[in-house]
Order: structure tokens, then C-alpha cells, then sequence
């Protein structure tokens, strides 16, 4: 680390924060050690402790800081600008997929890896996580509801129920693929999941 960005108490706290967070998605929070991020960082523990307090108050930040930021960039407000449900997602999904390299398949998503190891575990965590996925799946329904009101979704589509539904078929299509450790699940399902997009169609 540089002398400017160790004089930076913000640069500081923010590798601290992106370190933590690729341990995270590597190891799972219960496999973060302070110690291997004060390695990475080449920080002291008393620089550490200046920012975080605990590996708990750490871990929350990654949650508030790193990964509820991300979720909302990139599945959040794109849902904003949706005219036509349908194509505007199948769209969004089809380039999502192209960027999605074979390293980040393996890793699973980072708020899905969460929810499964943190919540039955800790419930500050349980309620930061939960946060994340209601304002994504009140974003997605909204969307539908403004494309039915549109005349692009098939007026008995219950906008609520597929975001829902919707949102767990992503997730649970690339936990599969972390799992099966190829891309082949992915896409197979992948074009299954098109198949009921395209299907709510007016």
C-alpha cells in the first residue's frame, strides 16, 4: 500500500472493505481472518481497529457499503428505465450473462452466498440481507406492474408473484453452477428461464 493511501483514512477503509469483501465471496464470512486481511493490506491491527471495531462491524459494512451498492447498480436502478418488461429484461440478462466470467460462476453470488451462511446464524446480518432482497424484488415488481399498465404484460400476471419468482430462479440458477463448477447448467437453464420471460407477454 502506498504512503498517500495509508495518510488517506478513507482510502484506507475502503481496501480494508474491498479485501474483507473478496474474502468473503472466496472463504464465506466465517472463513474472513482479520489477520489475512491486515496481510493483504499491510496494515496493523491498531489501523485496523481504527476503522472496524470487530470482524462483525466489518462484515456489516461490507454488507451496507460493498454489496447492497452493487445489487442496487446493477439489478436496481436499470429496472427504473424498463419500458417493455420482457425485452428490456431478457435484455439485461443476455448481457449480464456475457459479462459473467467462468471464475465468477464458481464463486456464486455474493448475496446469495450470504443468505445462506449468515442468516440462520446472526440476525444483524439476517436483517441487512433481507433489506437487499426487498428493494430488489419490489423494483423488479414494479417494473411488470408498470409494463401491464403499459399493455406489455399479460393482464393476469401478478407483478408481486413473479418478481418473486423470477428473482429466486436467477439466484438458484447460479448457485447450480457453482456447484456443477462449468457453465453448461447455466445456460441450459438460462434458456429455460427466457422461455417463462417471454411467456408473460401480452
Amino acid at each position: 500500500m502506498s504512503a498517500v493511501a495509508l495518510r488517506n483514512p478513507d482510502i484506507t477503509r475502503q481496501r480494508i472493505l474491498d479485501i474483507a469483501f473478496e474474502e468473503i465471496l472466496l472463504k464465506g464470512y466465517q472463513g474472513l481472518r482479520v489477520d489475512q486481511v491486515l496481510k493483504k493490506t499491510n496494515l496493523t491491527k491498531g489501523a485496523f481497529y481504527h476503522h472496524f471495531s470487530s470482524k462483525q462491524t466489518l462484515g456489516h459494512a461490507v454488507i451496507d457499503e460493498i454489496l447492497k451498492p452493487w445489487i442496487i447498480d446493477k439489478w436496481v436502478e436499470p429496472l427504473k428505465l424498463f419500458k417493455d418488461p420482457v425485452k428490456d429484461l431478457i435484455q439485461m440478462l443476455t448481457e449480464a450473462r456475457e459479462e459473467i466470467n467462468m471464475t465468477e460462476l464458481h464463486t456464486g453470488c455474493p448475496l446469495n452466498n450470504l443468505t445462506q451462511e449468515m442468516s440462520p446464524l446472526d440476525e444483524s446480518f439476517r436483517i441487512r440481507i433481507t433489506a437487499i432482497w426487498q428493494l430488489w424484488h419490489e423494483s423488479l415488481a414494479e417494473a411488470f406492474a408498470r409494463g401491464q399498465t403499459n399493455g406489455f404484460i399479460r393482464k393476469d400476471v401478478k407483478p408481486n408473484n413473479v418478481a418473486r419468482f423470477l428473482i429466486a430462479a436467477m439466484e438458484g440458477i447460479i448457485g447450480q453452477c457453482k456447484c456443477y463448477m462449468n457453465d453448461t447448467a447455466f445456460d441450459e437453464a438460462g434458456e429455460c428461464l427466457k422461455d417463462y420471460i417471454e411467456s408473460l407477454s401480452a
